[in-house]
């Protein structure tokens, strides 16, 4: 009987998966609070006093920000977005199981988006907006992962097909 020679696929707390990932990436206590209220945010908005920093013109004022900075900011924003759903929906296309490392190419494409800034803009992107972006993008992988883990464990576990 193959029930018993086949050892079961391992089961994945894919929320924890994702806390952990980013305790450790962040490295920032307020990161933990920001985690909890994770599960309450289902957008992300662009919020340019919280998210941007100004670059310092000559002597100490601050740049101002033109309509075409704030297009930039928001067009990076939805780049970054789009990419991580569309490597997602190649993931679930080909029926991959979840990977911790999915996680990591989230936090790693929030990183090239804001590196695409380029060196002329008045202004960057800071560490609140890494984070935010980041979270927002882990809860919403998070459902999919989680969708994807299952219907692989369907699709490939022995036990399962076999009951």
């Amino acid at each position: 009987c193959l029930s018993s020679a086949a050892p079961p696929l391992e089961e994945v707390d894919i929320d924890v998966d994702i806390e952990n990932v980013l305790l450790d990436h962040f490295k920032e206590p307020n990161v933990v609070k920001q985690i909890l209220n994770l599960y309450q945010n289902n957008i992300f908005s662009l919020d340019i006093e919280k998210h941007v920093s100004k670059k310092k013109g000559f002597r100490i004022f601050s740049k101002s920000l033109d309509d075409a900075d704030v297009n930039n900011m928001h067009h990076i924003t939805e780049s970054i977005i789009m990419r991580v759903k569309a490597n997602i929906e190649k993931k679930e296309k080909d029926k991959m199981d979840y990977s911790r490392t999915f996680i990591h190419e989230i936090l790693k494409e929030v990183g090239k988006g804001m590196n695409s800034v380029p060196n002329t803009a008045n202004y960057t992107f800071n560490k609140d907006y890494r984070i935010d972006l980041s979270l927002y993008l882990c809860r919403m992988a998070a459902e999919r992962f989680k969708d994807m883990h299952t219907a692989f464990r369907k699709a490939n576990d022995p036990v399962v097909y076999l009951e």
